[in-house]
């Protein structure tokens, strides 16, 4: 599958997640945003950014991180609420906290390391419910 057109399969399995748990899903117009989709529900505004992404030796690793032709630049806690990591192959939707936000990459165990290593492993499974600690609303 191609990058953009991953990108595009990604937002669309996190949009409906969010349009099956009650939330009314808005996509900005055009690329120039930090977030790829906005979520409301009940006042509460989500920034969004997705990241699609194929799994690799029993792991996904996510960019934290935007890239173009001139610049990479981190995401923010200021610019957008989470992201939502979305496995190609199983279509299942995993959801990072701001919290998450302050390297480059995350790389979420799908299946146990082959090492045996659980000390600062992240297991997907562990991401699978949406982080609303701190979201605010905008009432």
């Amino acid at each position: 599958m191609k990058k953009k057109t991953q990108g595009s399969f990604g937002e669309l399995l996190v949009a409906s997640a969010f349009v099956r748990d009650g939330w009314t899903v808005s996509f900005p117009f055009g690329e120039n945003t930090r977030y790829d989709l906005i979520a409301e529900r009940r006042g509460v505004f989500l920034r969004v950014q997705v990241k699609c992404v194929m799994p690799k030796g029993g792991a996904l690793e996510v960019n934290l991180r935007s890239c173009n032709n001139w610049s990479v630049r981190r995401y923010t806690a200021h610019e957008i609420d989470m992201i939502a990591v979305c496995d190609a192959s199983s279509r299942n939707v995993y959801f990072l906290p701001k919290k998450e936000l302050n390297r480059s990459f995350i790389h979420l165990r799908l299946a146990a390391a082959k090492n045996g290593q659980k000390k600062f492993t992240r297991r997907a499974e562990d991401y699978a419910d949406m982080p609303l600690d701190g979201v605010v609303s905008v009432k």
